[in-house]
């Protein structure tokens, strides 16, 4: 029973990790880095003036960097359901301004569904913790 839960611990702390690493990567380098035009181009469309688009996507990626720590420090359900929710409505978002981008290269579909399967892989194991320990 003992290398079960183990086993489980280290598939979340490695799921946890990842998720982290992603969507820290994600804050840092198109948005507070680079600056992607992409990111300019979503907030144009969204009616944003011009003067305020750098504020927002600096802001965007101190936000996805904060989420990414937050799997970091937390291990909750309800962080794991905020990424697949989100995930799911930042896809469908995507569609809507690039809908040719879901089947080009580095594409939304491929990070998407990678880091809401990462999500379920969480959950199952921090459901079968409370289970092992129940017993």
């Amino acid at each position: 029973m003992n290398k079960l839960i183990q086993t489980h611990q280290r598939i979340l702390k490695f799921s946890q990790w990842m998720i982290a690493l992603l969507w820290i990567y994600q804050g840092l380098f198109p948005k507070l880095i680079f600056k992607v035009e992409d990111e300019q181009y979503i907030w144009q469309y969204m009616g944003l003036a011009s003067e305020y688009i750098f504020w927002i996507i600096s802001l965007s990626g101190i936000a996805e960097i904060i989420f990414g720590f937050m799997f970091l420090l937390f291990t909750q359900r309800y962080l794991h359901w905020l990424n697949i929710i989100s995930l799911i409505g930042l896809f469908f978002f995507v569609l809507l301004i690039y809908p040719n981008r879901i089947y080009q290269a580095f594409n939304p579909v491929v990070m998407n569904l990678g880091l809401i399967s990462i999500s379920i892989i969480a959950l199952w194991c921090i459901d079968a913790l409370k289970q092992i320990k129940h017993e």
